[in-house]
């Protein structure tokens, strides 16, 4: 089974509990907190990844960073959980794979922007309108800059790319010129 199957399993498990309990966001805020690092430390994402070191002492490197953190009790138990299923390494893909169930229960979806340069409010507005009519929900953008676009936009909405970038169509008229298409 993938990673993202594992994690998606353990991200709705966390979301149905989470919402019945109201403490999304506190449990999302302490997650993350403890997802950044793992993500951030090769040698703690290290500890709990290696099969050498042994359950018990894996339990004692979380124990501390609880006891330093001091998250909530439902935090506490994924943590602990996921550690004795050896799947804490993936504690980064869960949490992604939590905020993606409770925006999917909430109607919103994010929207990852990259432009070639700066995308002003009014831009910004113009194309939130565009999405929110196209996809019927909220959404909630994510933006960046990639200077070799050369201009246009791409965006990705879960696993659809719309890509209107300049780079993209330059490639696709090479392409068709290296093909002999006439009708460019």
């Amino acid at each position: 089974m993938s990673v993202v199957a594992v994690a998606r399993r353990y991200a709705d498990a966390l979301a149905d509990v989470a919402s019945a309990r109201n403490e999304v966001d506190q449990i999302d805020r302490e997650v993350l907190l403890f997802a950044d690092m793992l993500k951030t430390s090769h040698e703690l994402r290290d500890v709990f990844a290696s099969p050498i070191i042994s359950l018990a002492d894996k339990r004692r490197v979380l124990d501390a960073l609880i006891d330093r953190i001091r998250p909530g009790q439902m935090t506490i138990n994924l943590l602990r959980t996921m550690l004795s299923h050896y799947r804490l390494q993936y504690l980064a893909v869960m949490h992604e794979q939590f905020r993606r169930v409770i925006n999917e229960r909430k109607g919103l979806i994010i929207a990852e922007v990259t432009t070639a340069g700066e995308f002003d409010s009014a831009a910004q507005q113009k194309l939130a309108s565009t999405l929110e009519r196209m996809t019927g929900k909220q959404i909630e953008f994510k933006f960046k800059t990639d200077p070799s676009l050369i201009g246009g936009v791409v965006t990705r909405l879960g696993s659809v790319v719309y890509d209107g970038s300049v780079r993209t169509q330059l490639k696709e008229i090479k392409e068709r010129l290296k093909q002999g298409d006439t009708a460019i």
